[in-house]
């Protein structure tokens, strides 16, 4: 491309766009975005600096005039979100709702910028593959996370505090005249040694005792069990509400879509859906 050329081309766009921000084209001005980030191979977000030549007053002028078709369109796309007029989105109306994301105007997506926010879709998987059991399946896993140390001193009290076999001989009730006959017989006949005579072992009483573990390793247990127990009661609290919570967005989501992979298919298509509807908007004022 020659510099006439280069010039003309640039001069054509701006005009353009400026017709689109005079008409409040919100599709043209989008066009003018996604057209000037794909030629120039700049990020989306990127592309409203570039074309306003940096100007901070002019890019936030240009976002709210676009956020405002964003939000009225999310609104009606997804009605169980509460989208606030800066862009805020929640999941639902319910009592300790929780933020989805803040929409990213130029980019046309929702932006989950925490981990609770991320959090979300993969929580409604799981609660999806099993309804009546999330929250006891959720407990579980906070119990074996939890209770890990516990469990792992509990094995080491009990290899601690092992039974021991020991072995006592026991005196024969017949010890007494066994004792008696003997030193008769070696009165009358000292040198008959009586091979016949049995050479029958002592008898042995086996018992069983029970070594008992270390006291500091006793000690170790009882302060990590009372910590556990302590933290797994108020976390289960916490996870019952939480789980509370994931019910009442699965139930907002099925309401509406067949599953929750259809939801995040919505999700995944925001952009795309979005330009469709301002097309349509456009056409019709055409």
């Amino acid at each position: 491309m020659t510099v006439e050329a280069s010039l003309t081309y640039q001069q054509t766009f701006f005009n353009d766009f400026a017709k689109a921000w005079q008409d409040q084209s919100t599709y043209r001005l989008y066009q003018g975005i996604d057209k000037t980030a794909s030629s120039l191979r700049l990020e989306i977000t990127e592309t409203p600096g570039y074309i306003l030549a940096y100007d901070k007053g002019a890019q936030d002028e240009l976002h709210d005039f676009l956020q405002k078709a964003f939000v009225a369109f999310l609104r009606e796309h997804i009605d169980f979100f509460e989208v606030s007029d800066d862009g805020q989105v929640y999941f639902g109306d319910w009592y300790h709702r929780r933020q989805f994301g803040q929409l990213s105007v130029f980019t046309r997506t929702i932006d989950q910028a925490t981990p609770q926010e991320r959090n979300i879709l993969p929580q409604l998987v799981a609660f999806a593959k099993d309804p009546e059991h999330y929250l006891d399946n959720q407990l579980e896993a906070l119990r074996k996370n939890i209770y890990q140390t516990v469990n792992d001193l509990h094995n080491q009290l009990e290899a601690a505090s092992v039974e021991e076999t020991v072995q006592q001989p026991t005196r024969s009730t017949n010890s007494a005249s066994s004792s008696f006959r003997g030193l008769l017989k070696n009165f009358i006949d000292p040198d008959d040694d009586d091979d016949d005579d049995d050479d029958t072992p002592t008898p042995v009483k086996t018992t069983r005792r029970r070594v008992q573990a270390p006291a500091d390793l006793q000690q170790r247990f009882n302060e990590a069990k009372a910590q556990a127990d302590s933290e797994f009661d108020a976390k289960k609290r916490a996870m019952q509400v939480s789980a509370a919570i994931t019910r009442y967005e699965y139930q907002a989501v099925i309401s509406s879509y067949s599953s929750i992979s259809q939801f995040e298919n919505i999700l995944a298509n925001l952009k795309a859906d979005f330009m469709k509807a301002l097309a349509k908007k456009e056409d019709a004022h055409a």
